[in-house]
């Protein structure tokens, strides 16, 4: 899971950030949370933002007891048949709608800012200066290998092929994966990011090699459990490698797949009685897990300064 997700943050990081020099191989975006770092350890803030939503950050500014209370009034919500226990289908709902808010959050944002003349369509022209300062072919290969991905992409998020992009296809632009037209592009860029060899196929090592280089001594835990999962799930024909349908199986699972793992991941953590179901003093009593305060982030900063 740890691979799959930074993996999915540099296919976005590749095409859409403006770098102030040639980007190294794998970017990482600043503002999006990965649930484990390339360690294996488990990272809160992933949690408080898939279940807050844009509110995250909000929490991080209240004491405890207003965090609670806040939580309280935004469980009422996620318990959408009002019996006061929430199931893990109501939980996956409303992680998928909180998902799907930032997309669009993103793309409002995106939209603003690089479309220059505010009218109903981005033009390449426009994506070329937002991204890189500049409407023109760089000189910099770097740049260059970066603006041929991102016209690739741009070409196949223009449905109709007017040249522009409306602003449905320009979330298919930013965000390939939500699309179904899109999918193939995901699983050809994230080929062509890892394929060192450049034979066509992810092998054990290119895998692996994204987020954990082989160093000496002894591998992480997760690594091993990484390398178990290659051999015994992703590579299902059993050849030693990836092609690209099974690269596809592995980052690109059905749509509530993300919901699903995290809601079953805050169920797992939250639900004391394993019952299956998480009541309103459950979420509460957890707000930690859920969100976070200005406690927590006290916490955080008194670990880093011991």
């Amino acid at each position: 899971m740890a691979i799959r997700q930074a993996v999915i943050l540099m296919l976005v990081c590749l095409s859409l950030q403006a770098l102030a020099k040639p980007p190294s191989e794998h970017d990482h975006l600043a503002t999006d949370e990965i649930h484990y770092n390339n360690e294996g350890e488990h990272n809160p803030e992933y949690d408080h933002e898939a279940f807050a939503g844009a509110e995250s950050e909000d929490f991080n500014q209240l004491s405890p007891e207003n965090a609670k209370e806040k939580l309280r009034i935004m469980a009422l919500k996620v318990d959408t048949d009002g019996n006061g226990r929430i199931t893990k289908t109501e939980l996956t709902v409303w992680i998928t709608q909180q998902m799907r808010s930032h997309i669009i959050s993103d793309v409002d944002q995106q939209w603003a800012n690089m479309n220059g003349n505010n009218d109903e369509f981005m033009s390449w022209e426009e994506i070329l200066n937002g991204t890189y300062g500049y409407a023109g072919e760089s000189n910099d290969e770097g740049y260059r290998d970066l603006q041929a991905r991102d016209r690739r992409r741009f070409d196949q998020a223009d449905e109709n092929s007017d040249k522009v992009l409306s602003k449905d296809e320009y979330v298919h632009y930013l965000h390939p994966e939500e699309a179904s037209h899109m999918k193939s592009l995901v699983v050809d860029e994230t080929v062509e990011d890892l394929d060192k060899d450049k034979d066509g196929f992810l092998s054990m090592e290119e895998y692996i090699g994204e987020i954990y280089p082989e160093e000496d001594g002894s591998e992480p835990e997760w690594v091993t459990s990484e390398k178990n999962q290659f051999n015994e799930h992703r590579d299902t024909n059993k050849d030693g490698k990836l092609d690209k349908d099974e690269v596809a199986a592995w980052i690109l699972p059905q749509d509530t797949h993300h919901a699903t793992e995290e809601a079953e991941h805050l169920m797992s953590q939250a639900d004391k009685d394993k019952d299956d179901e998480l009541t309103i003093e459950e979420v509460v009593d957890n707000h930690d897990i859920f969100v976070g305060s200005q406690a927590t982030n006290y916490g955080s900063l008194l670990h880093e300064e011991l």
